[in-house]
């Protein structure tokens, strides 16, 4: 895919308010990558923050792989402490579902596999593939008990449940436009050329608050381990 046409998009929160308070529940796995890649990741992080001003770069703190969000921050700026509490509500029987879901699975430890940065208009993203196929499965067995859940169902569908399409890592967005879009669009082709795939092992699942855009606060509210039995699928 060629680069050259691209319109970059700043984002509203990164352009203007980068730490607005906000209110946004996840659940997430990588959360962030481990010491073990941090080198590589920092390597890469810093030739994609030297090719424009413009961009923000995950720090590896921030970094993390979301499977569903449940509570979306961007409908939930500046909340009241009324709305605060009224989303911490929402905590518990989302806690219950998830353990439910991963017990009755069984769901074991497993790797994710990282590849080099693609570029879109608002973002880079590391695509993950996850060959024994856990993240799929428990999107779908959380959607199905949800639907069990009608009034649950519809309490987040009205605040932003998302589950992605894809699995994948969003590493970078944009604070302004870059000045040069071809060159950074060139740039940008280097450094994922440059980049080396690698693996994570993932042994347990995060329930976590996001309370400044792109977690760059927040915190883990639950952790669920990853108990069953290994999967003995080649990576």
């Amino acid at each position: 895919m060629s680069h050259e046409s691209l319109e970059f998009v700043p984002d509203e929160f990164l352009a203007n308010d980068p730490d607005c308070p906000v209110f946004g529940l996840n659940l997430a796995c990588a959360y962030p990558f481990p010491a073990n890649v941090a080198d590589n990741y920092n390597a890469m992080a810093s030739r994609l923050a030297a090719l424009d001003d413009g961009v923000y770069i995950y720090p590896v703190w921030e970094t993390h792989v979301t499977i569903i969000t449940f509570l979306s921050f961007r409908l939930h700026p500046r909340p009241s402490a009324e709305v605060l509490a009224s989303l911490h509500a929402c905590i518990d029987p989302i806690t219950r579902l998830l353990q439910t879901v991963i017990d009755t699975k069984a769901v074991a430890p497993f790797q994710l596999e990282f590849h080099a940065p693609v570029l879109t208009r608002q973002a880079a993203i590391l695509p993950v593939s996850n060959p024994s196929g856990e993240i799929a499965q428990v999107r779908k067995l959380v959607g199905r008990s949800l639907e069990g859940d009608k009034e649950l169902h519809r309490r987040l569908l009205r605040e932003g449940l998302n589950v992605p399409g894809i699995v994948h890592s969003t590493i970078m967005r944009f604070k302004k436009a870059p000045s040069d879009s071809q060159s950074f669009s060139a740039g940008f082709a280097a450094v994922a050329v440059a980049t080396p795939s690698f693996a994570i092992s993932v042994r347990e699942f995060f329930l976590t608050t996001e309370t400044k855009p792109y977690m760059r606060d927040g915190g883990i509210v639950h952790r669920f381990e990853l108990a069953g039995r290994p999967s003995t699928q080649k990576h």
